[in-house]
């Protein structure tokens, strides 16, 4: 009895340092990222046209069509490790008949869900920066705070991130299928295109620069009568003025190009699963370089009693100031079905967090406790045995001894 209380109360104090172990250190570490992750989920909306794709000529009335897209995130468990996850992304885009292709690689911190740097991840194409170190994008952070935690995300076609923020306006469901979550929206402003976009673009048949047959004729519409000012203007300029003039008027005008976007995001702050992308717009936008227009203002300033100079100055102040000419946007919002997938994906998750970080320690604990108990237990019944075997048996004295009986004849 005495060896098993021993071993029972030794046993019951381990199990209770593990549950202390495992809520201070394992936990932890095994709530992190899946490998196995392999979802595909699709988005509807539309493809709106604002331009030509040729000639880049504003249309007199945007053109939209239908647009599907399918997008496949798998985990590549043979290239991540226990602390770093490396995700593929496909992207699909169906509109008009026609059907774009794009391919990302990202690697992420298990734990903390964000960027890290990575050889092995890319944007587009392999040698293409990898995602912002520190930024999210597959996926955001456990254990989200509303206003308080702070989320960058990252975006391809610029290289840069932009701010999440928590949505306070409540007009949004605060649970999707059964599942609690909160709404954050993120707005990216006109932001340059990265390189590989540029050449995205390009290789899709969008202009990269405007002829000068096309400058002449687009000054012209817009109040700049380019043939009657340079006859007018000519006889007066300077060598200098005229180079000037003439090389601005000979010389291809390069076309920047911009990003810019808008939308909602529905998350499980507890995993920080995205389980639906609502109301997303991402646009590109267009914008003529500005240096040749800022030339002739500068040159035509000089002559303002020239006929036509004033209103041609007015115009040209008014083209080099214009903001960038919307070329395309994707219009889009997960389907039903994949926030459904969504939803039943991280409902299992969830199960999972449970049965690691309370389930476990828990039951590791009651052990532990009834073992401690039933080895008190032990001990003091033995301890109430040894009392009762203590006590000492009554022995006759000398005075008590009985006299022998009287023999009777």
């Amino acid at each position: 009895m005495r060896r098993t209380s021993i071993v029972l109360i030794i046993c019951g104090v381990l199990f209770l340092a593990g549950a202390g172990a495992w809520t201070t250190f394992a936990g932890s570490k095994l709530v992190k990222l899946p490998l196995n992750t392999n979802t595909t989920l699709q988005y509807t909306g539309h493809f709106v046209t604002y331009v030509n794709a040729s000639t880049g000529a504003a249309l007199a009335r945007p053109v939209s069509t239908a647009l599907t897209i399918d997008r496949t995130i798998k985990g590549v468990a043979s290239e991540s490790s226990s602390s770093t996850a490396i995700l593929t992304e496909h992207l699909a885009l169906h509109y008009a008949g026609t059907t774009l292709y794009e391919n990302n690689v990202y690697a992420i911190n298990r734990t903390s869900m964000d960027n890290v740097a990575s050889a092995r991840a890319y944007t587009f194409a392999r040698g293409n920066p990898y995602p912002a170190v520190g930024s999210y994008y597959l996926t955001l952070p456990m254990n989200i705070k509303p206003g308080v935690t702070r989320m960058n995300i990252w975006k391809p076609e610029t290289a840069t991130t932009y701010p999440l923020v928590a949505l306070r306006s409540g007009a949004e469901p605060s649970s999707l299928d059964g599942l609690s979550v909160a709404w954050f929206s993120g707005v990216l402003p006109l932001t340059p295109v990265a390189p590989y976009e540029r050449t995205a673009l390009a290789q899709r048949g969008l202009p990269m620069t405007i002829t000068p047959a096309s400058v002449e004729a687009k000054l012209t519409s817009e109040g700049v009568p380019v043939a009657a000012l340079t006859a007018t203007l000519i006889p007066k300029l300077t060598p200098t003025q005229l180079h000037e003039v003439l090389t601005v008027l000979s010389t291809p005008v390069a076309l920047h190009y911009y990003a810019f976007g808008s939308g909602l995001v529905a998350t499980n702050t507890r995993t920080g699963a995205i389980i639906k992308l609502q109301s997303l717009i991402d646009g590109i936008a267009v914008a003529p370089e500005t240096n040749g227009l800022h030339t002739l203002i500068g040159v035509m300033t000089a002559y303002p009693s020239v006929k036509g100079v004033p209103a041609a100055l007015r115009a040209l102040r008014t083209l080099a100031a214009a903001p960038p000419q919307p070329v395309y946007e994707l219009q889009y919002t997960q389907t039903p079905a994949a926030v459904a997938l969504m939803v039943s994906n991280t409902k299992s998750q969830l199960r999972q967090i449970s049965l690691v970080t309370y389930y476990i320690p828990i039951g590791l604990l009651v052990l532990g406790l009834l073992l401690l108990a039933g080895g008190i237990v032990l001990r003091l019944r033995r301890r109430r045995m040894l009392a009762a075997l203590a006590v000492p048996t009554p022995v006759p004295t000398p005075s008590e001894e009985p006299k022998p009986a009287r023999r009777v004849a």
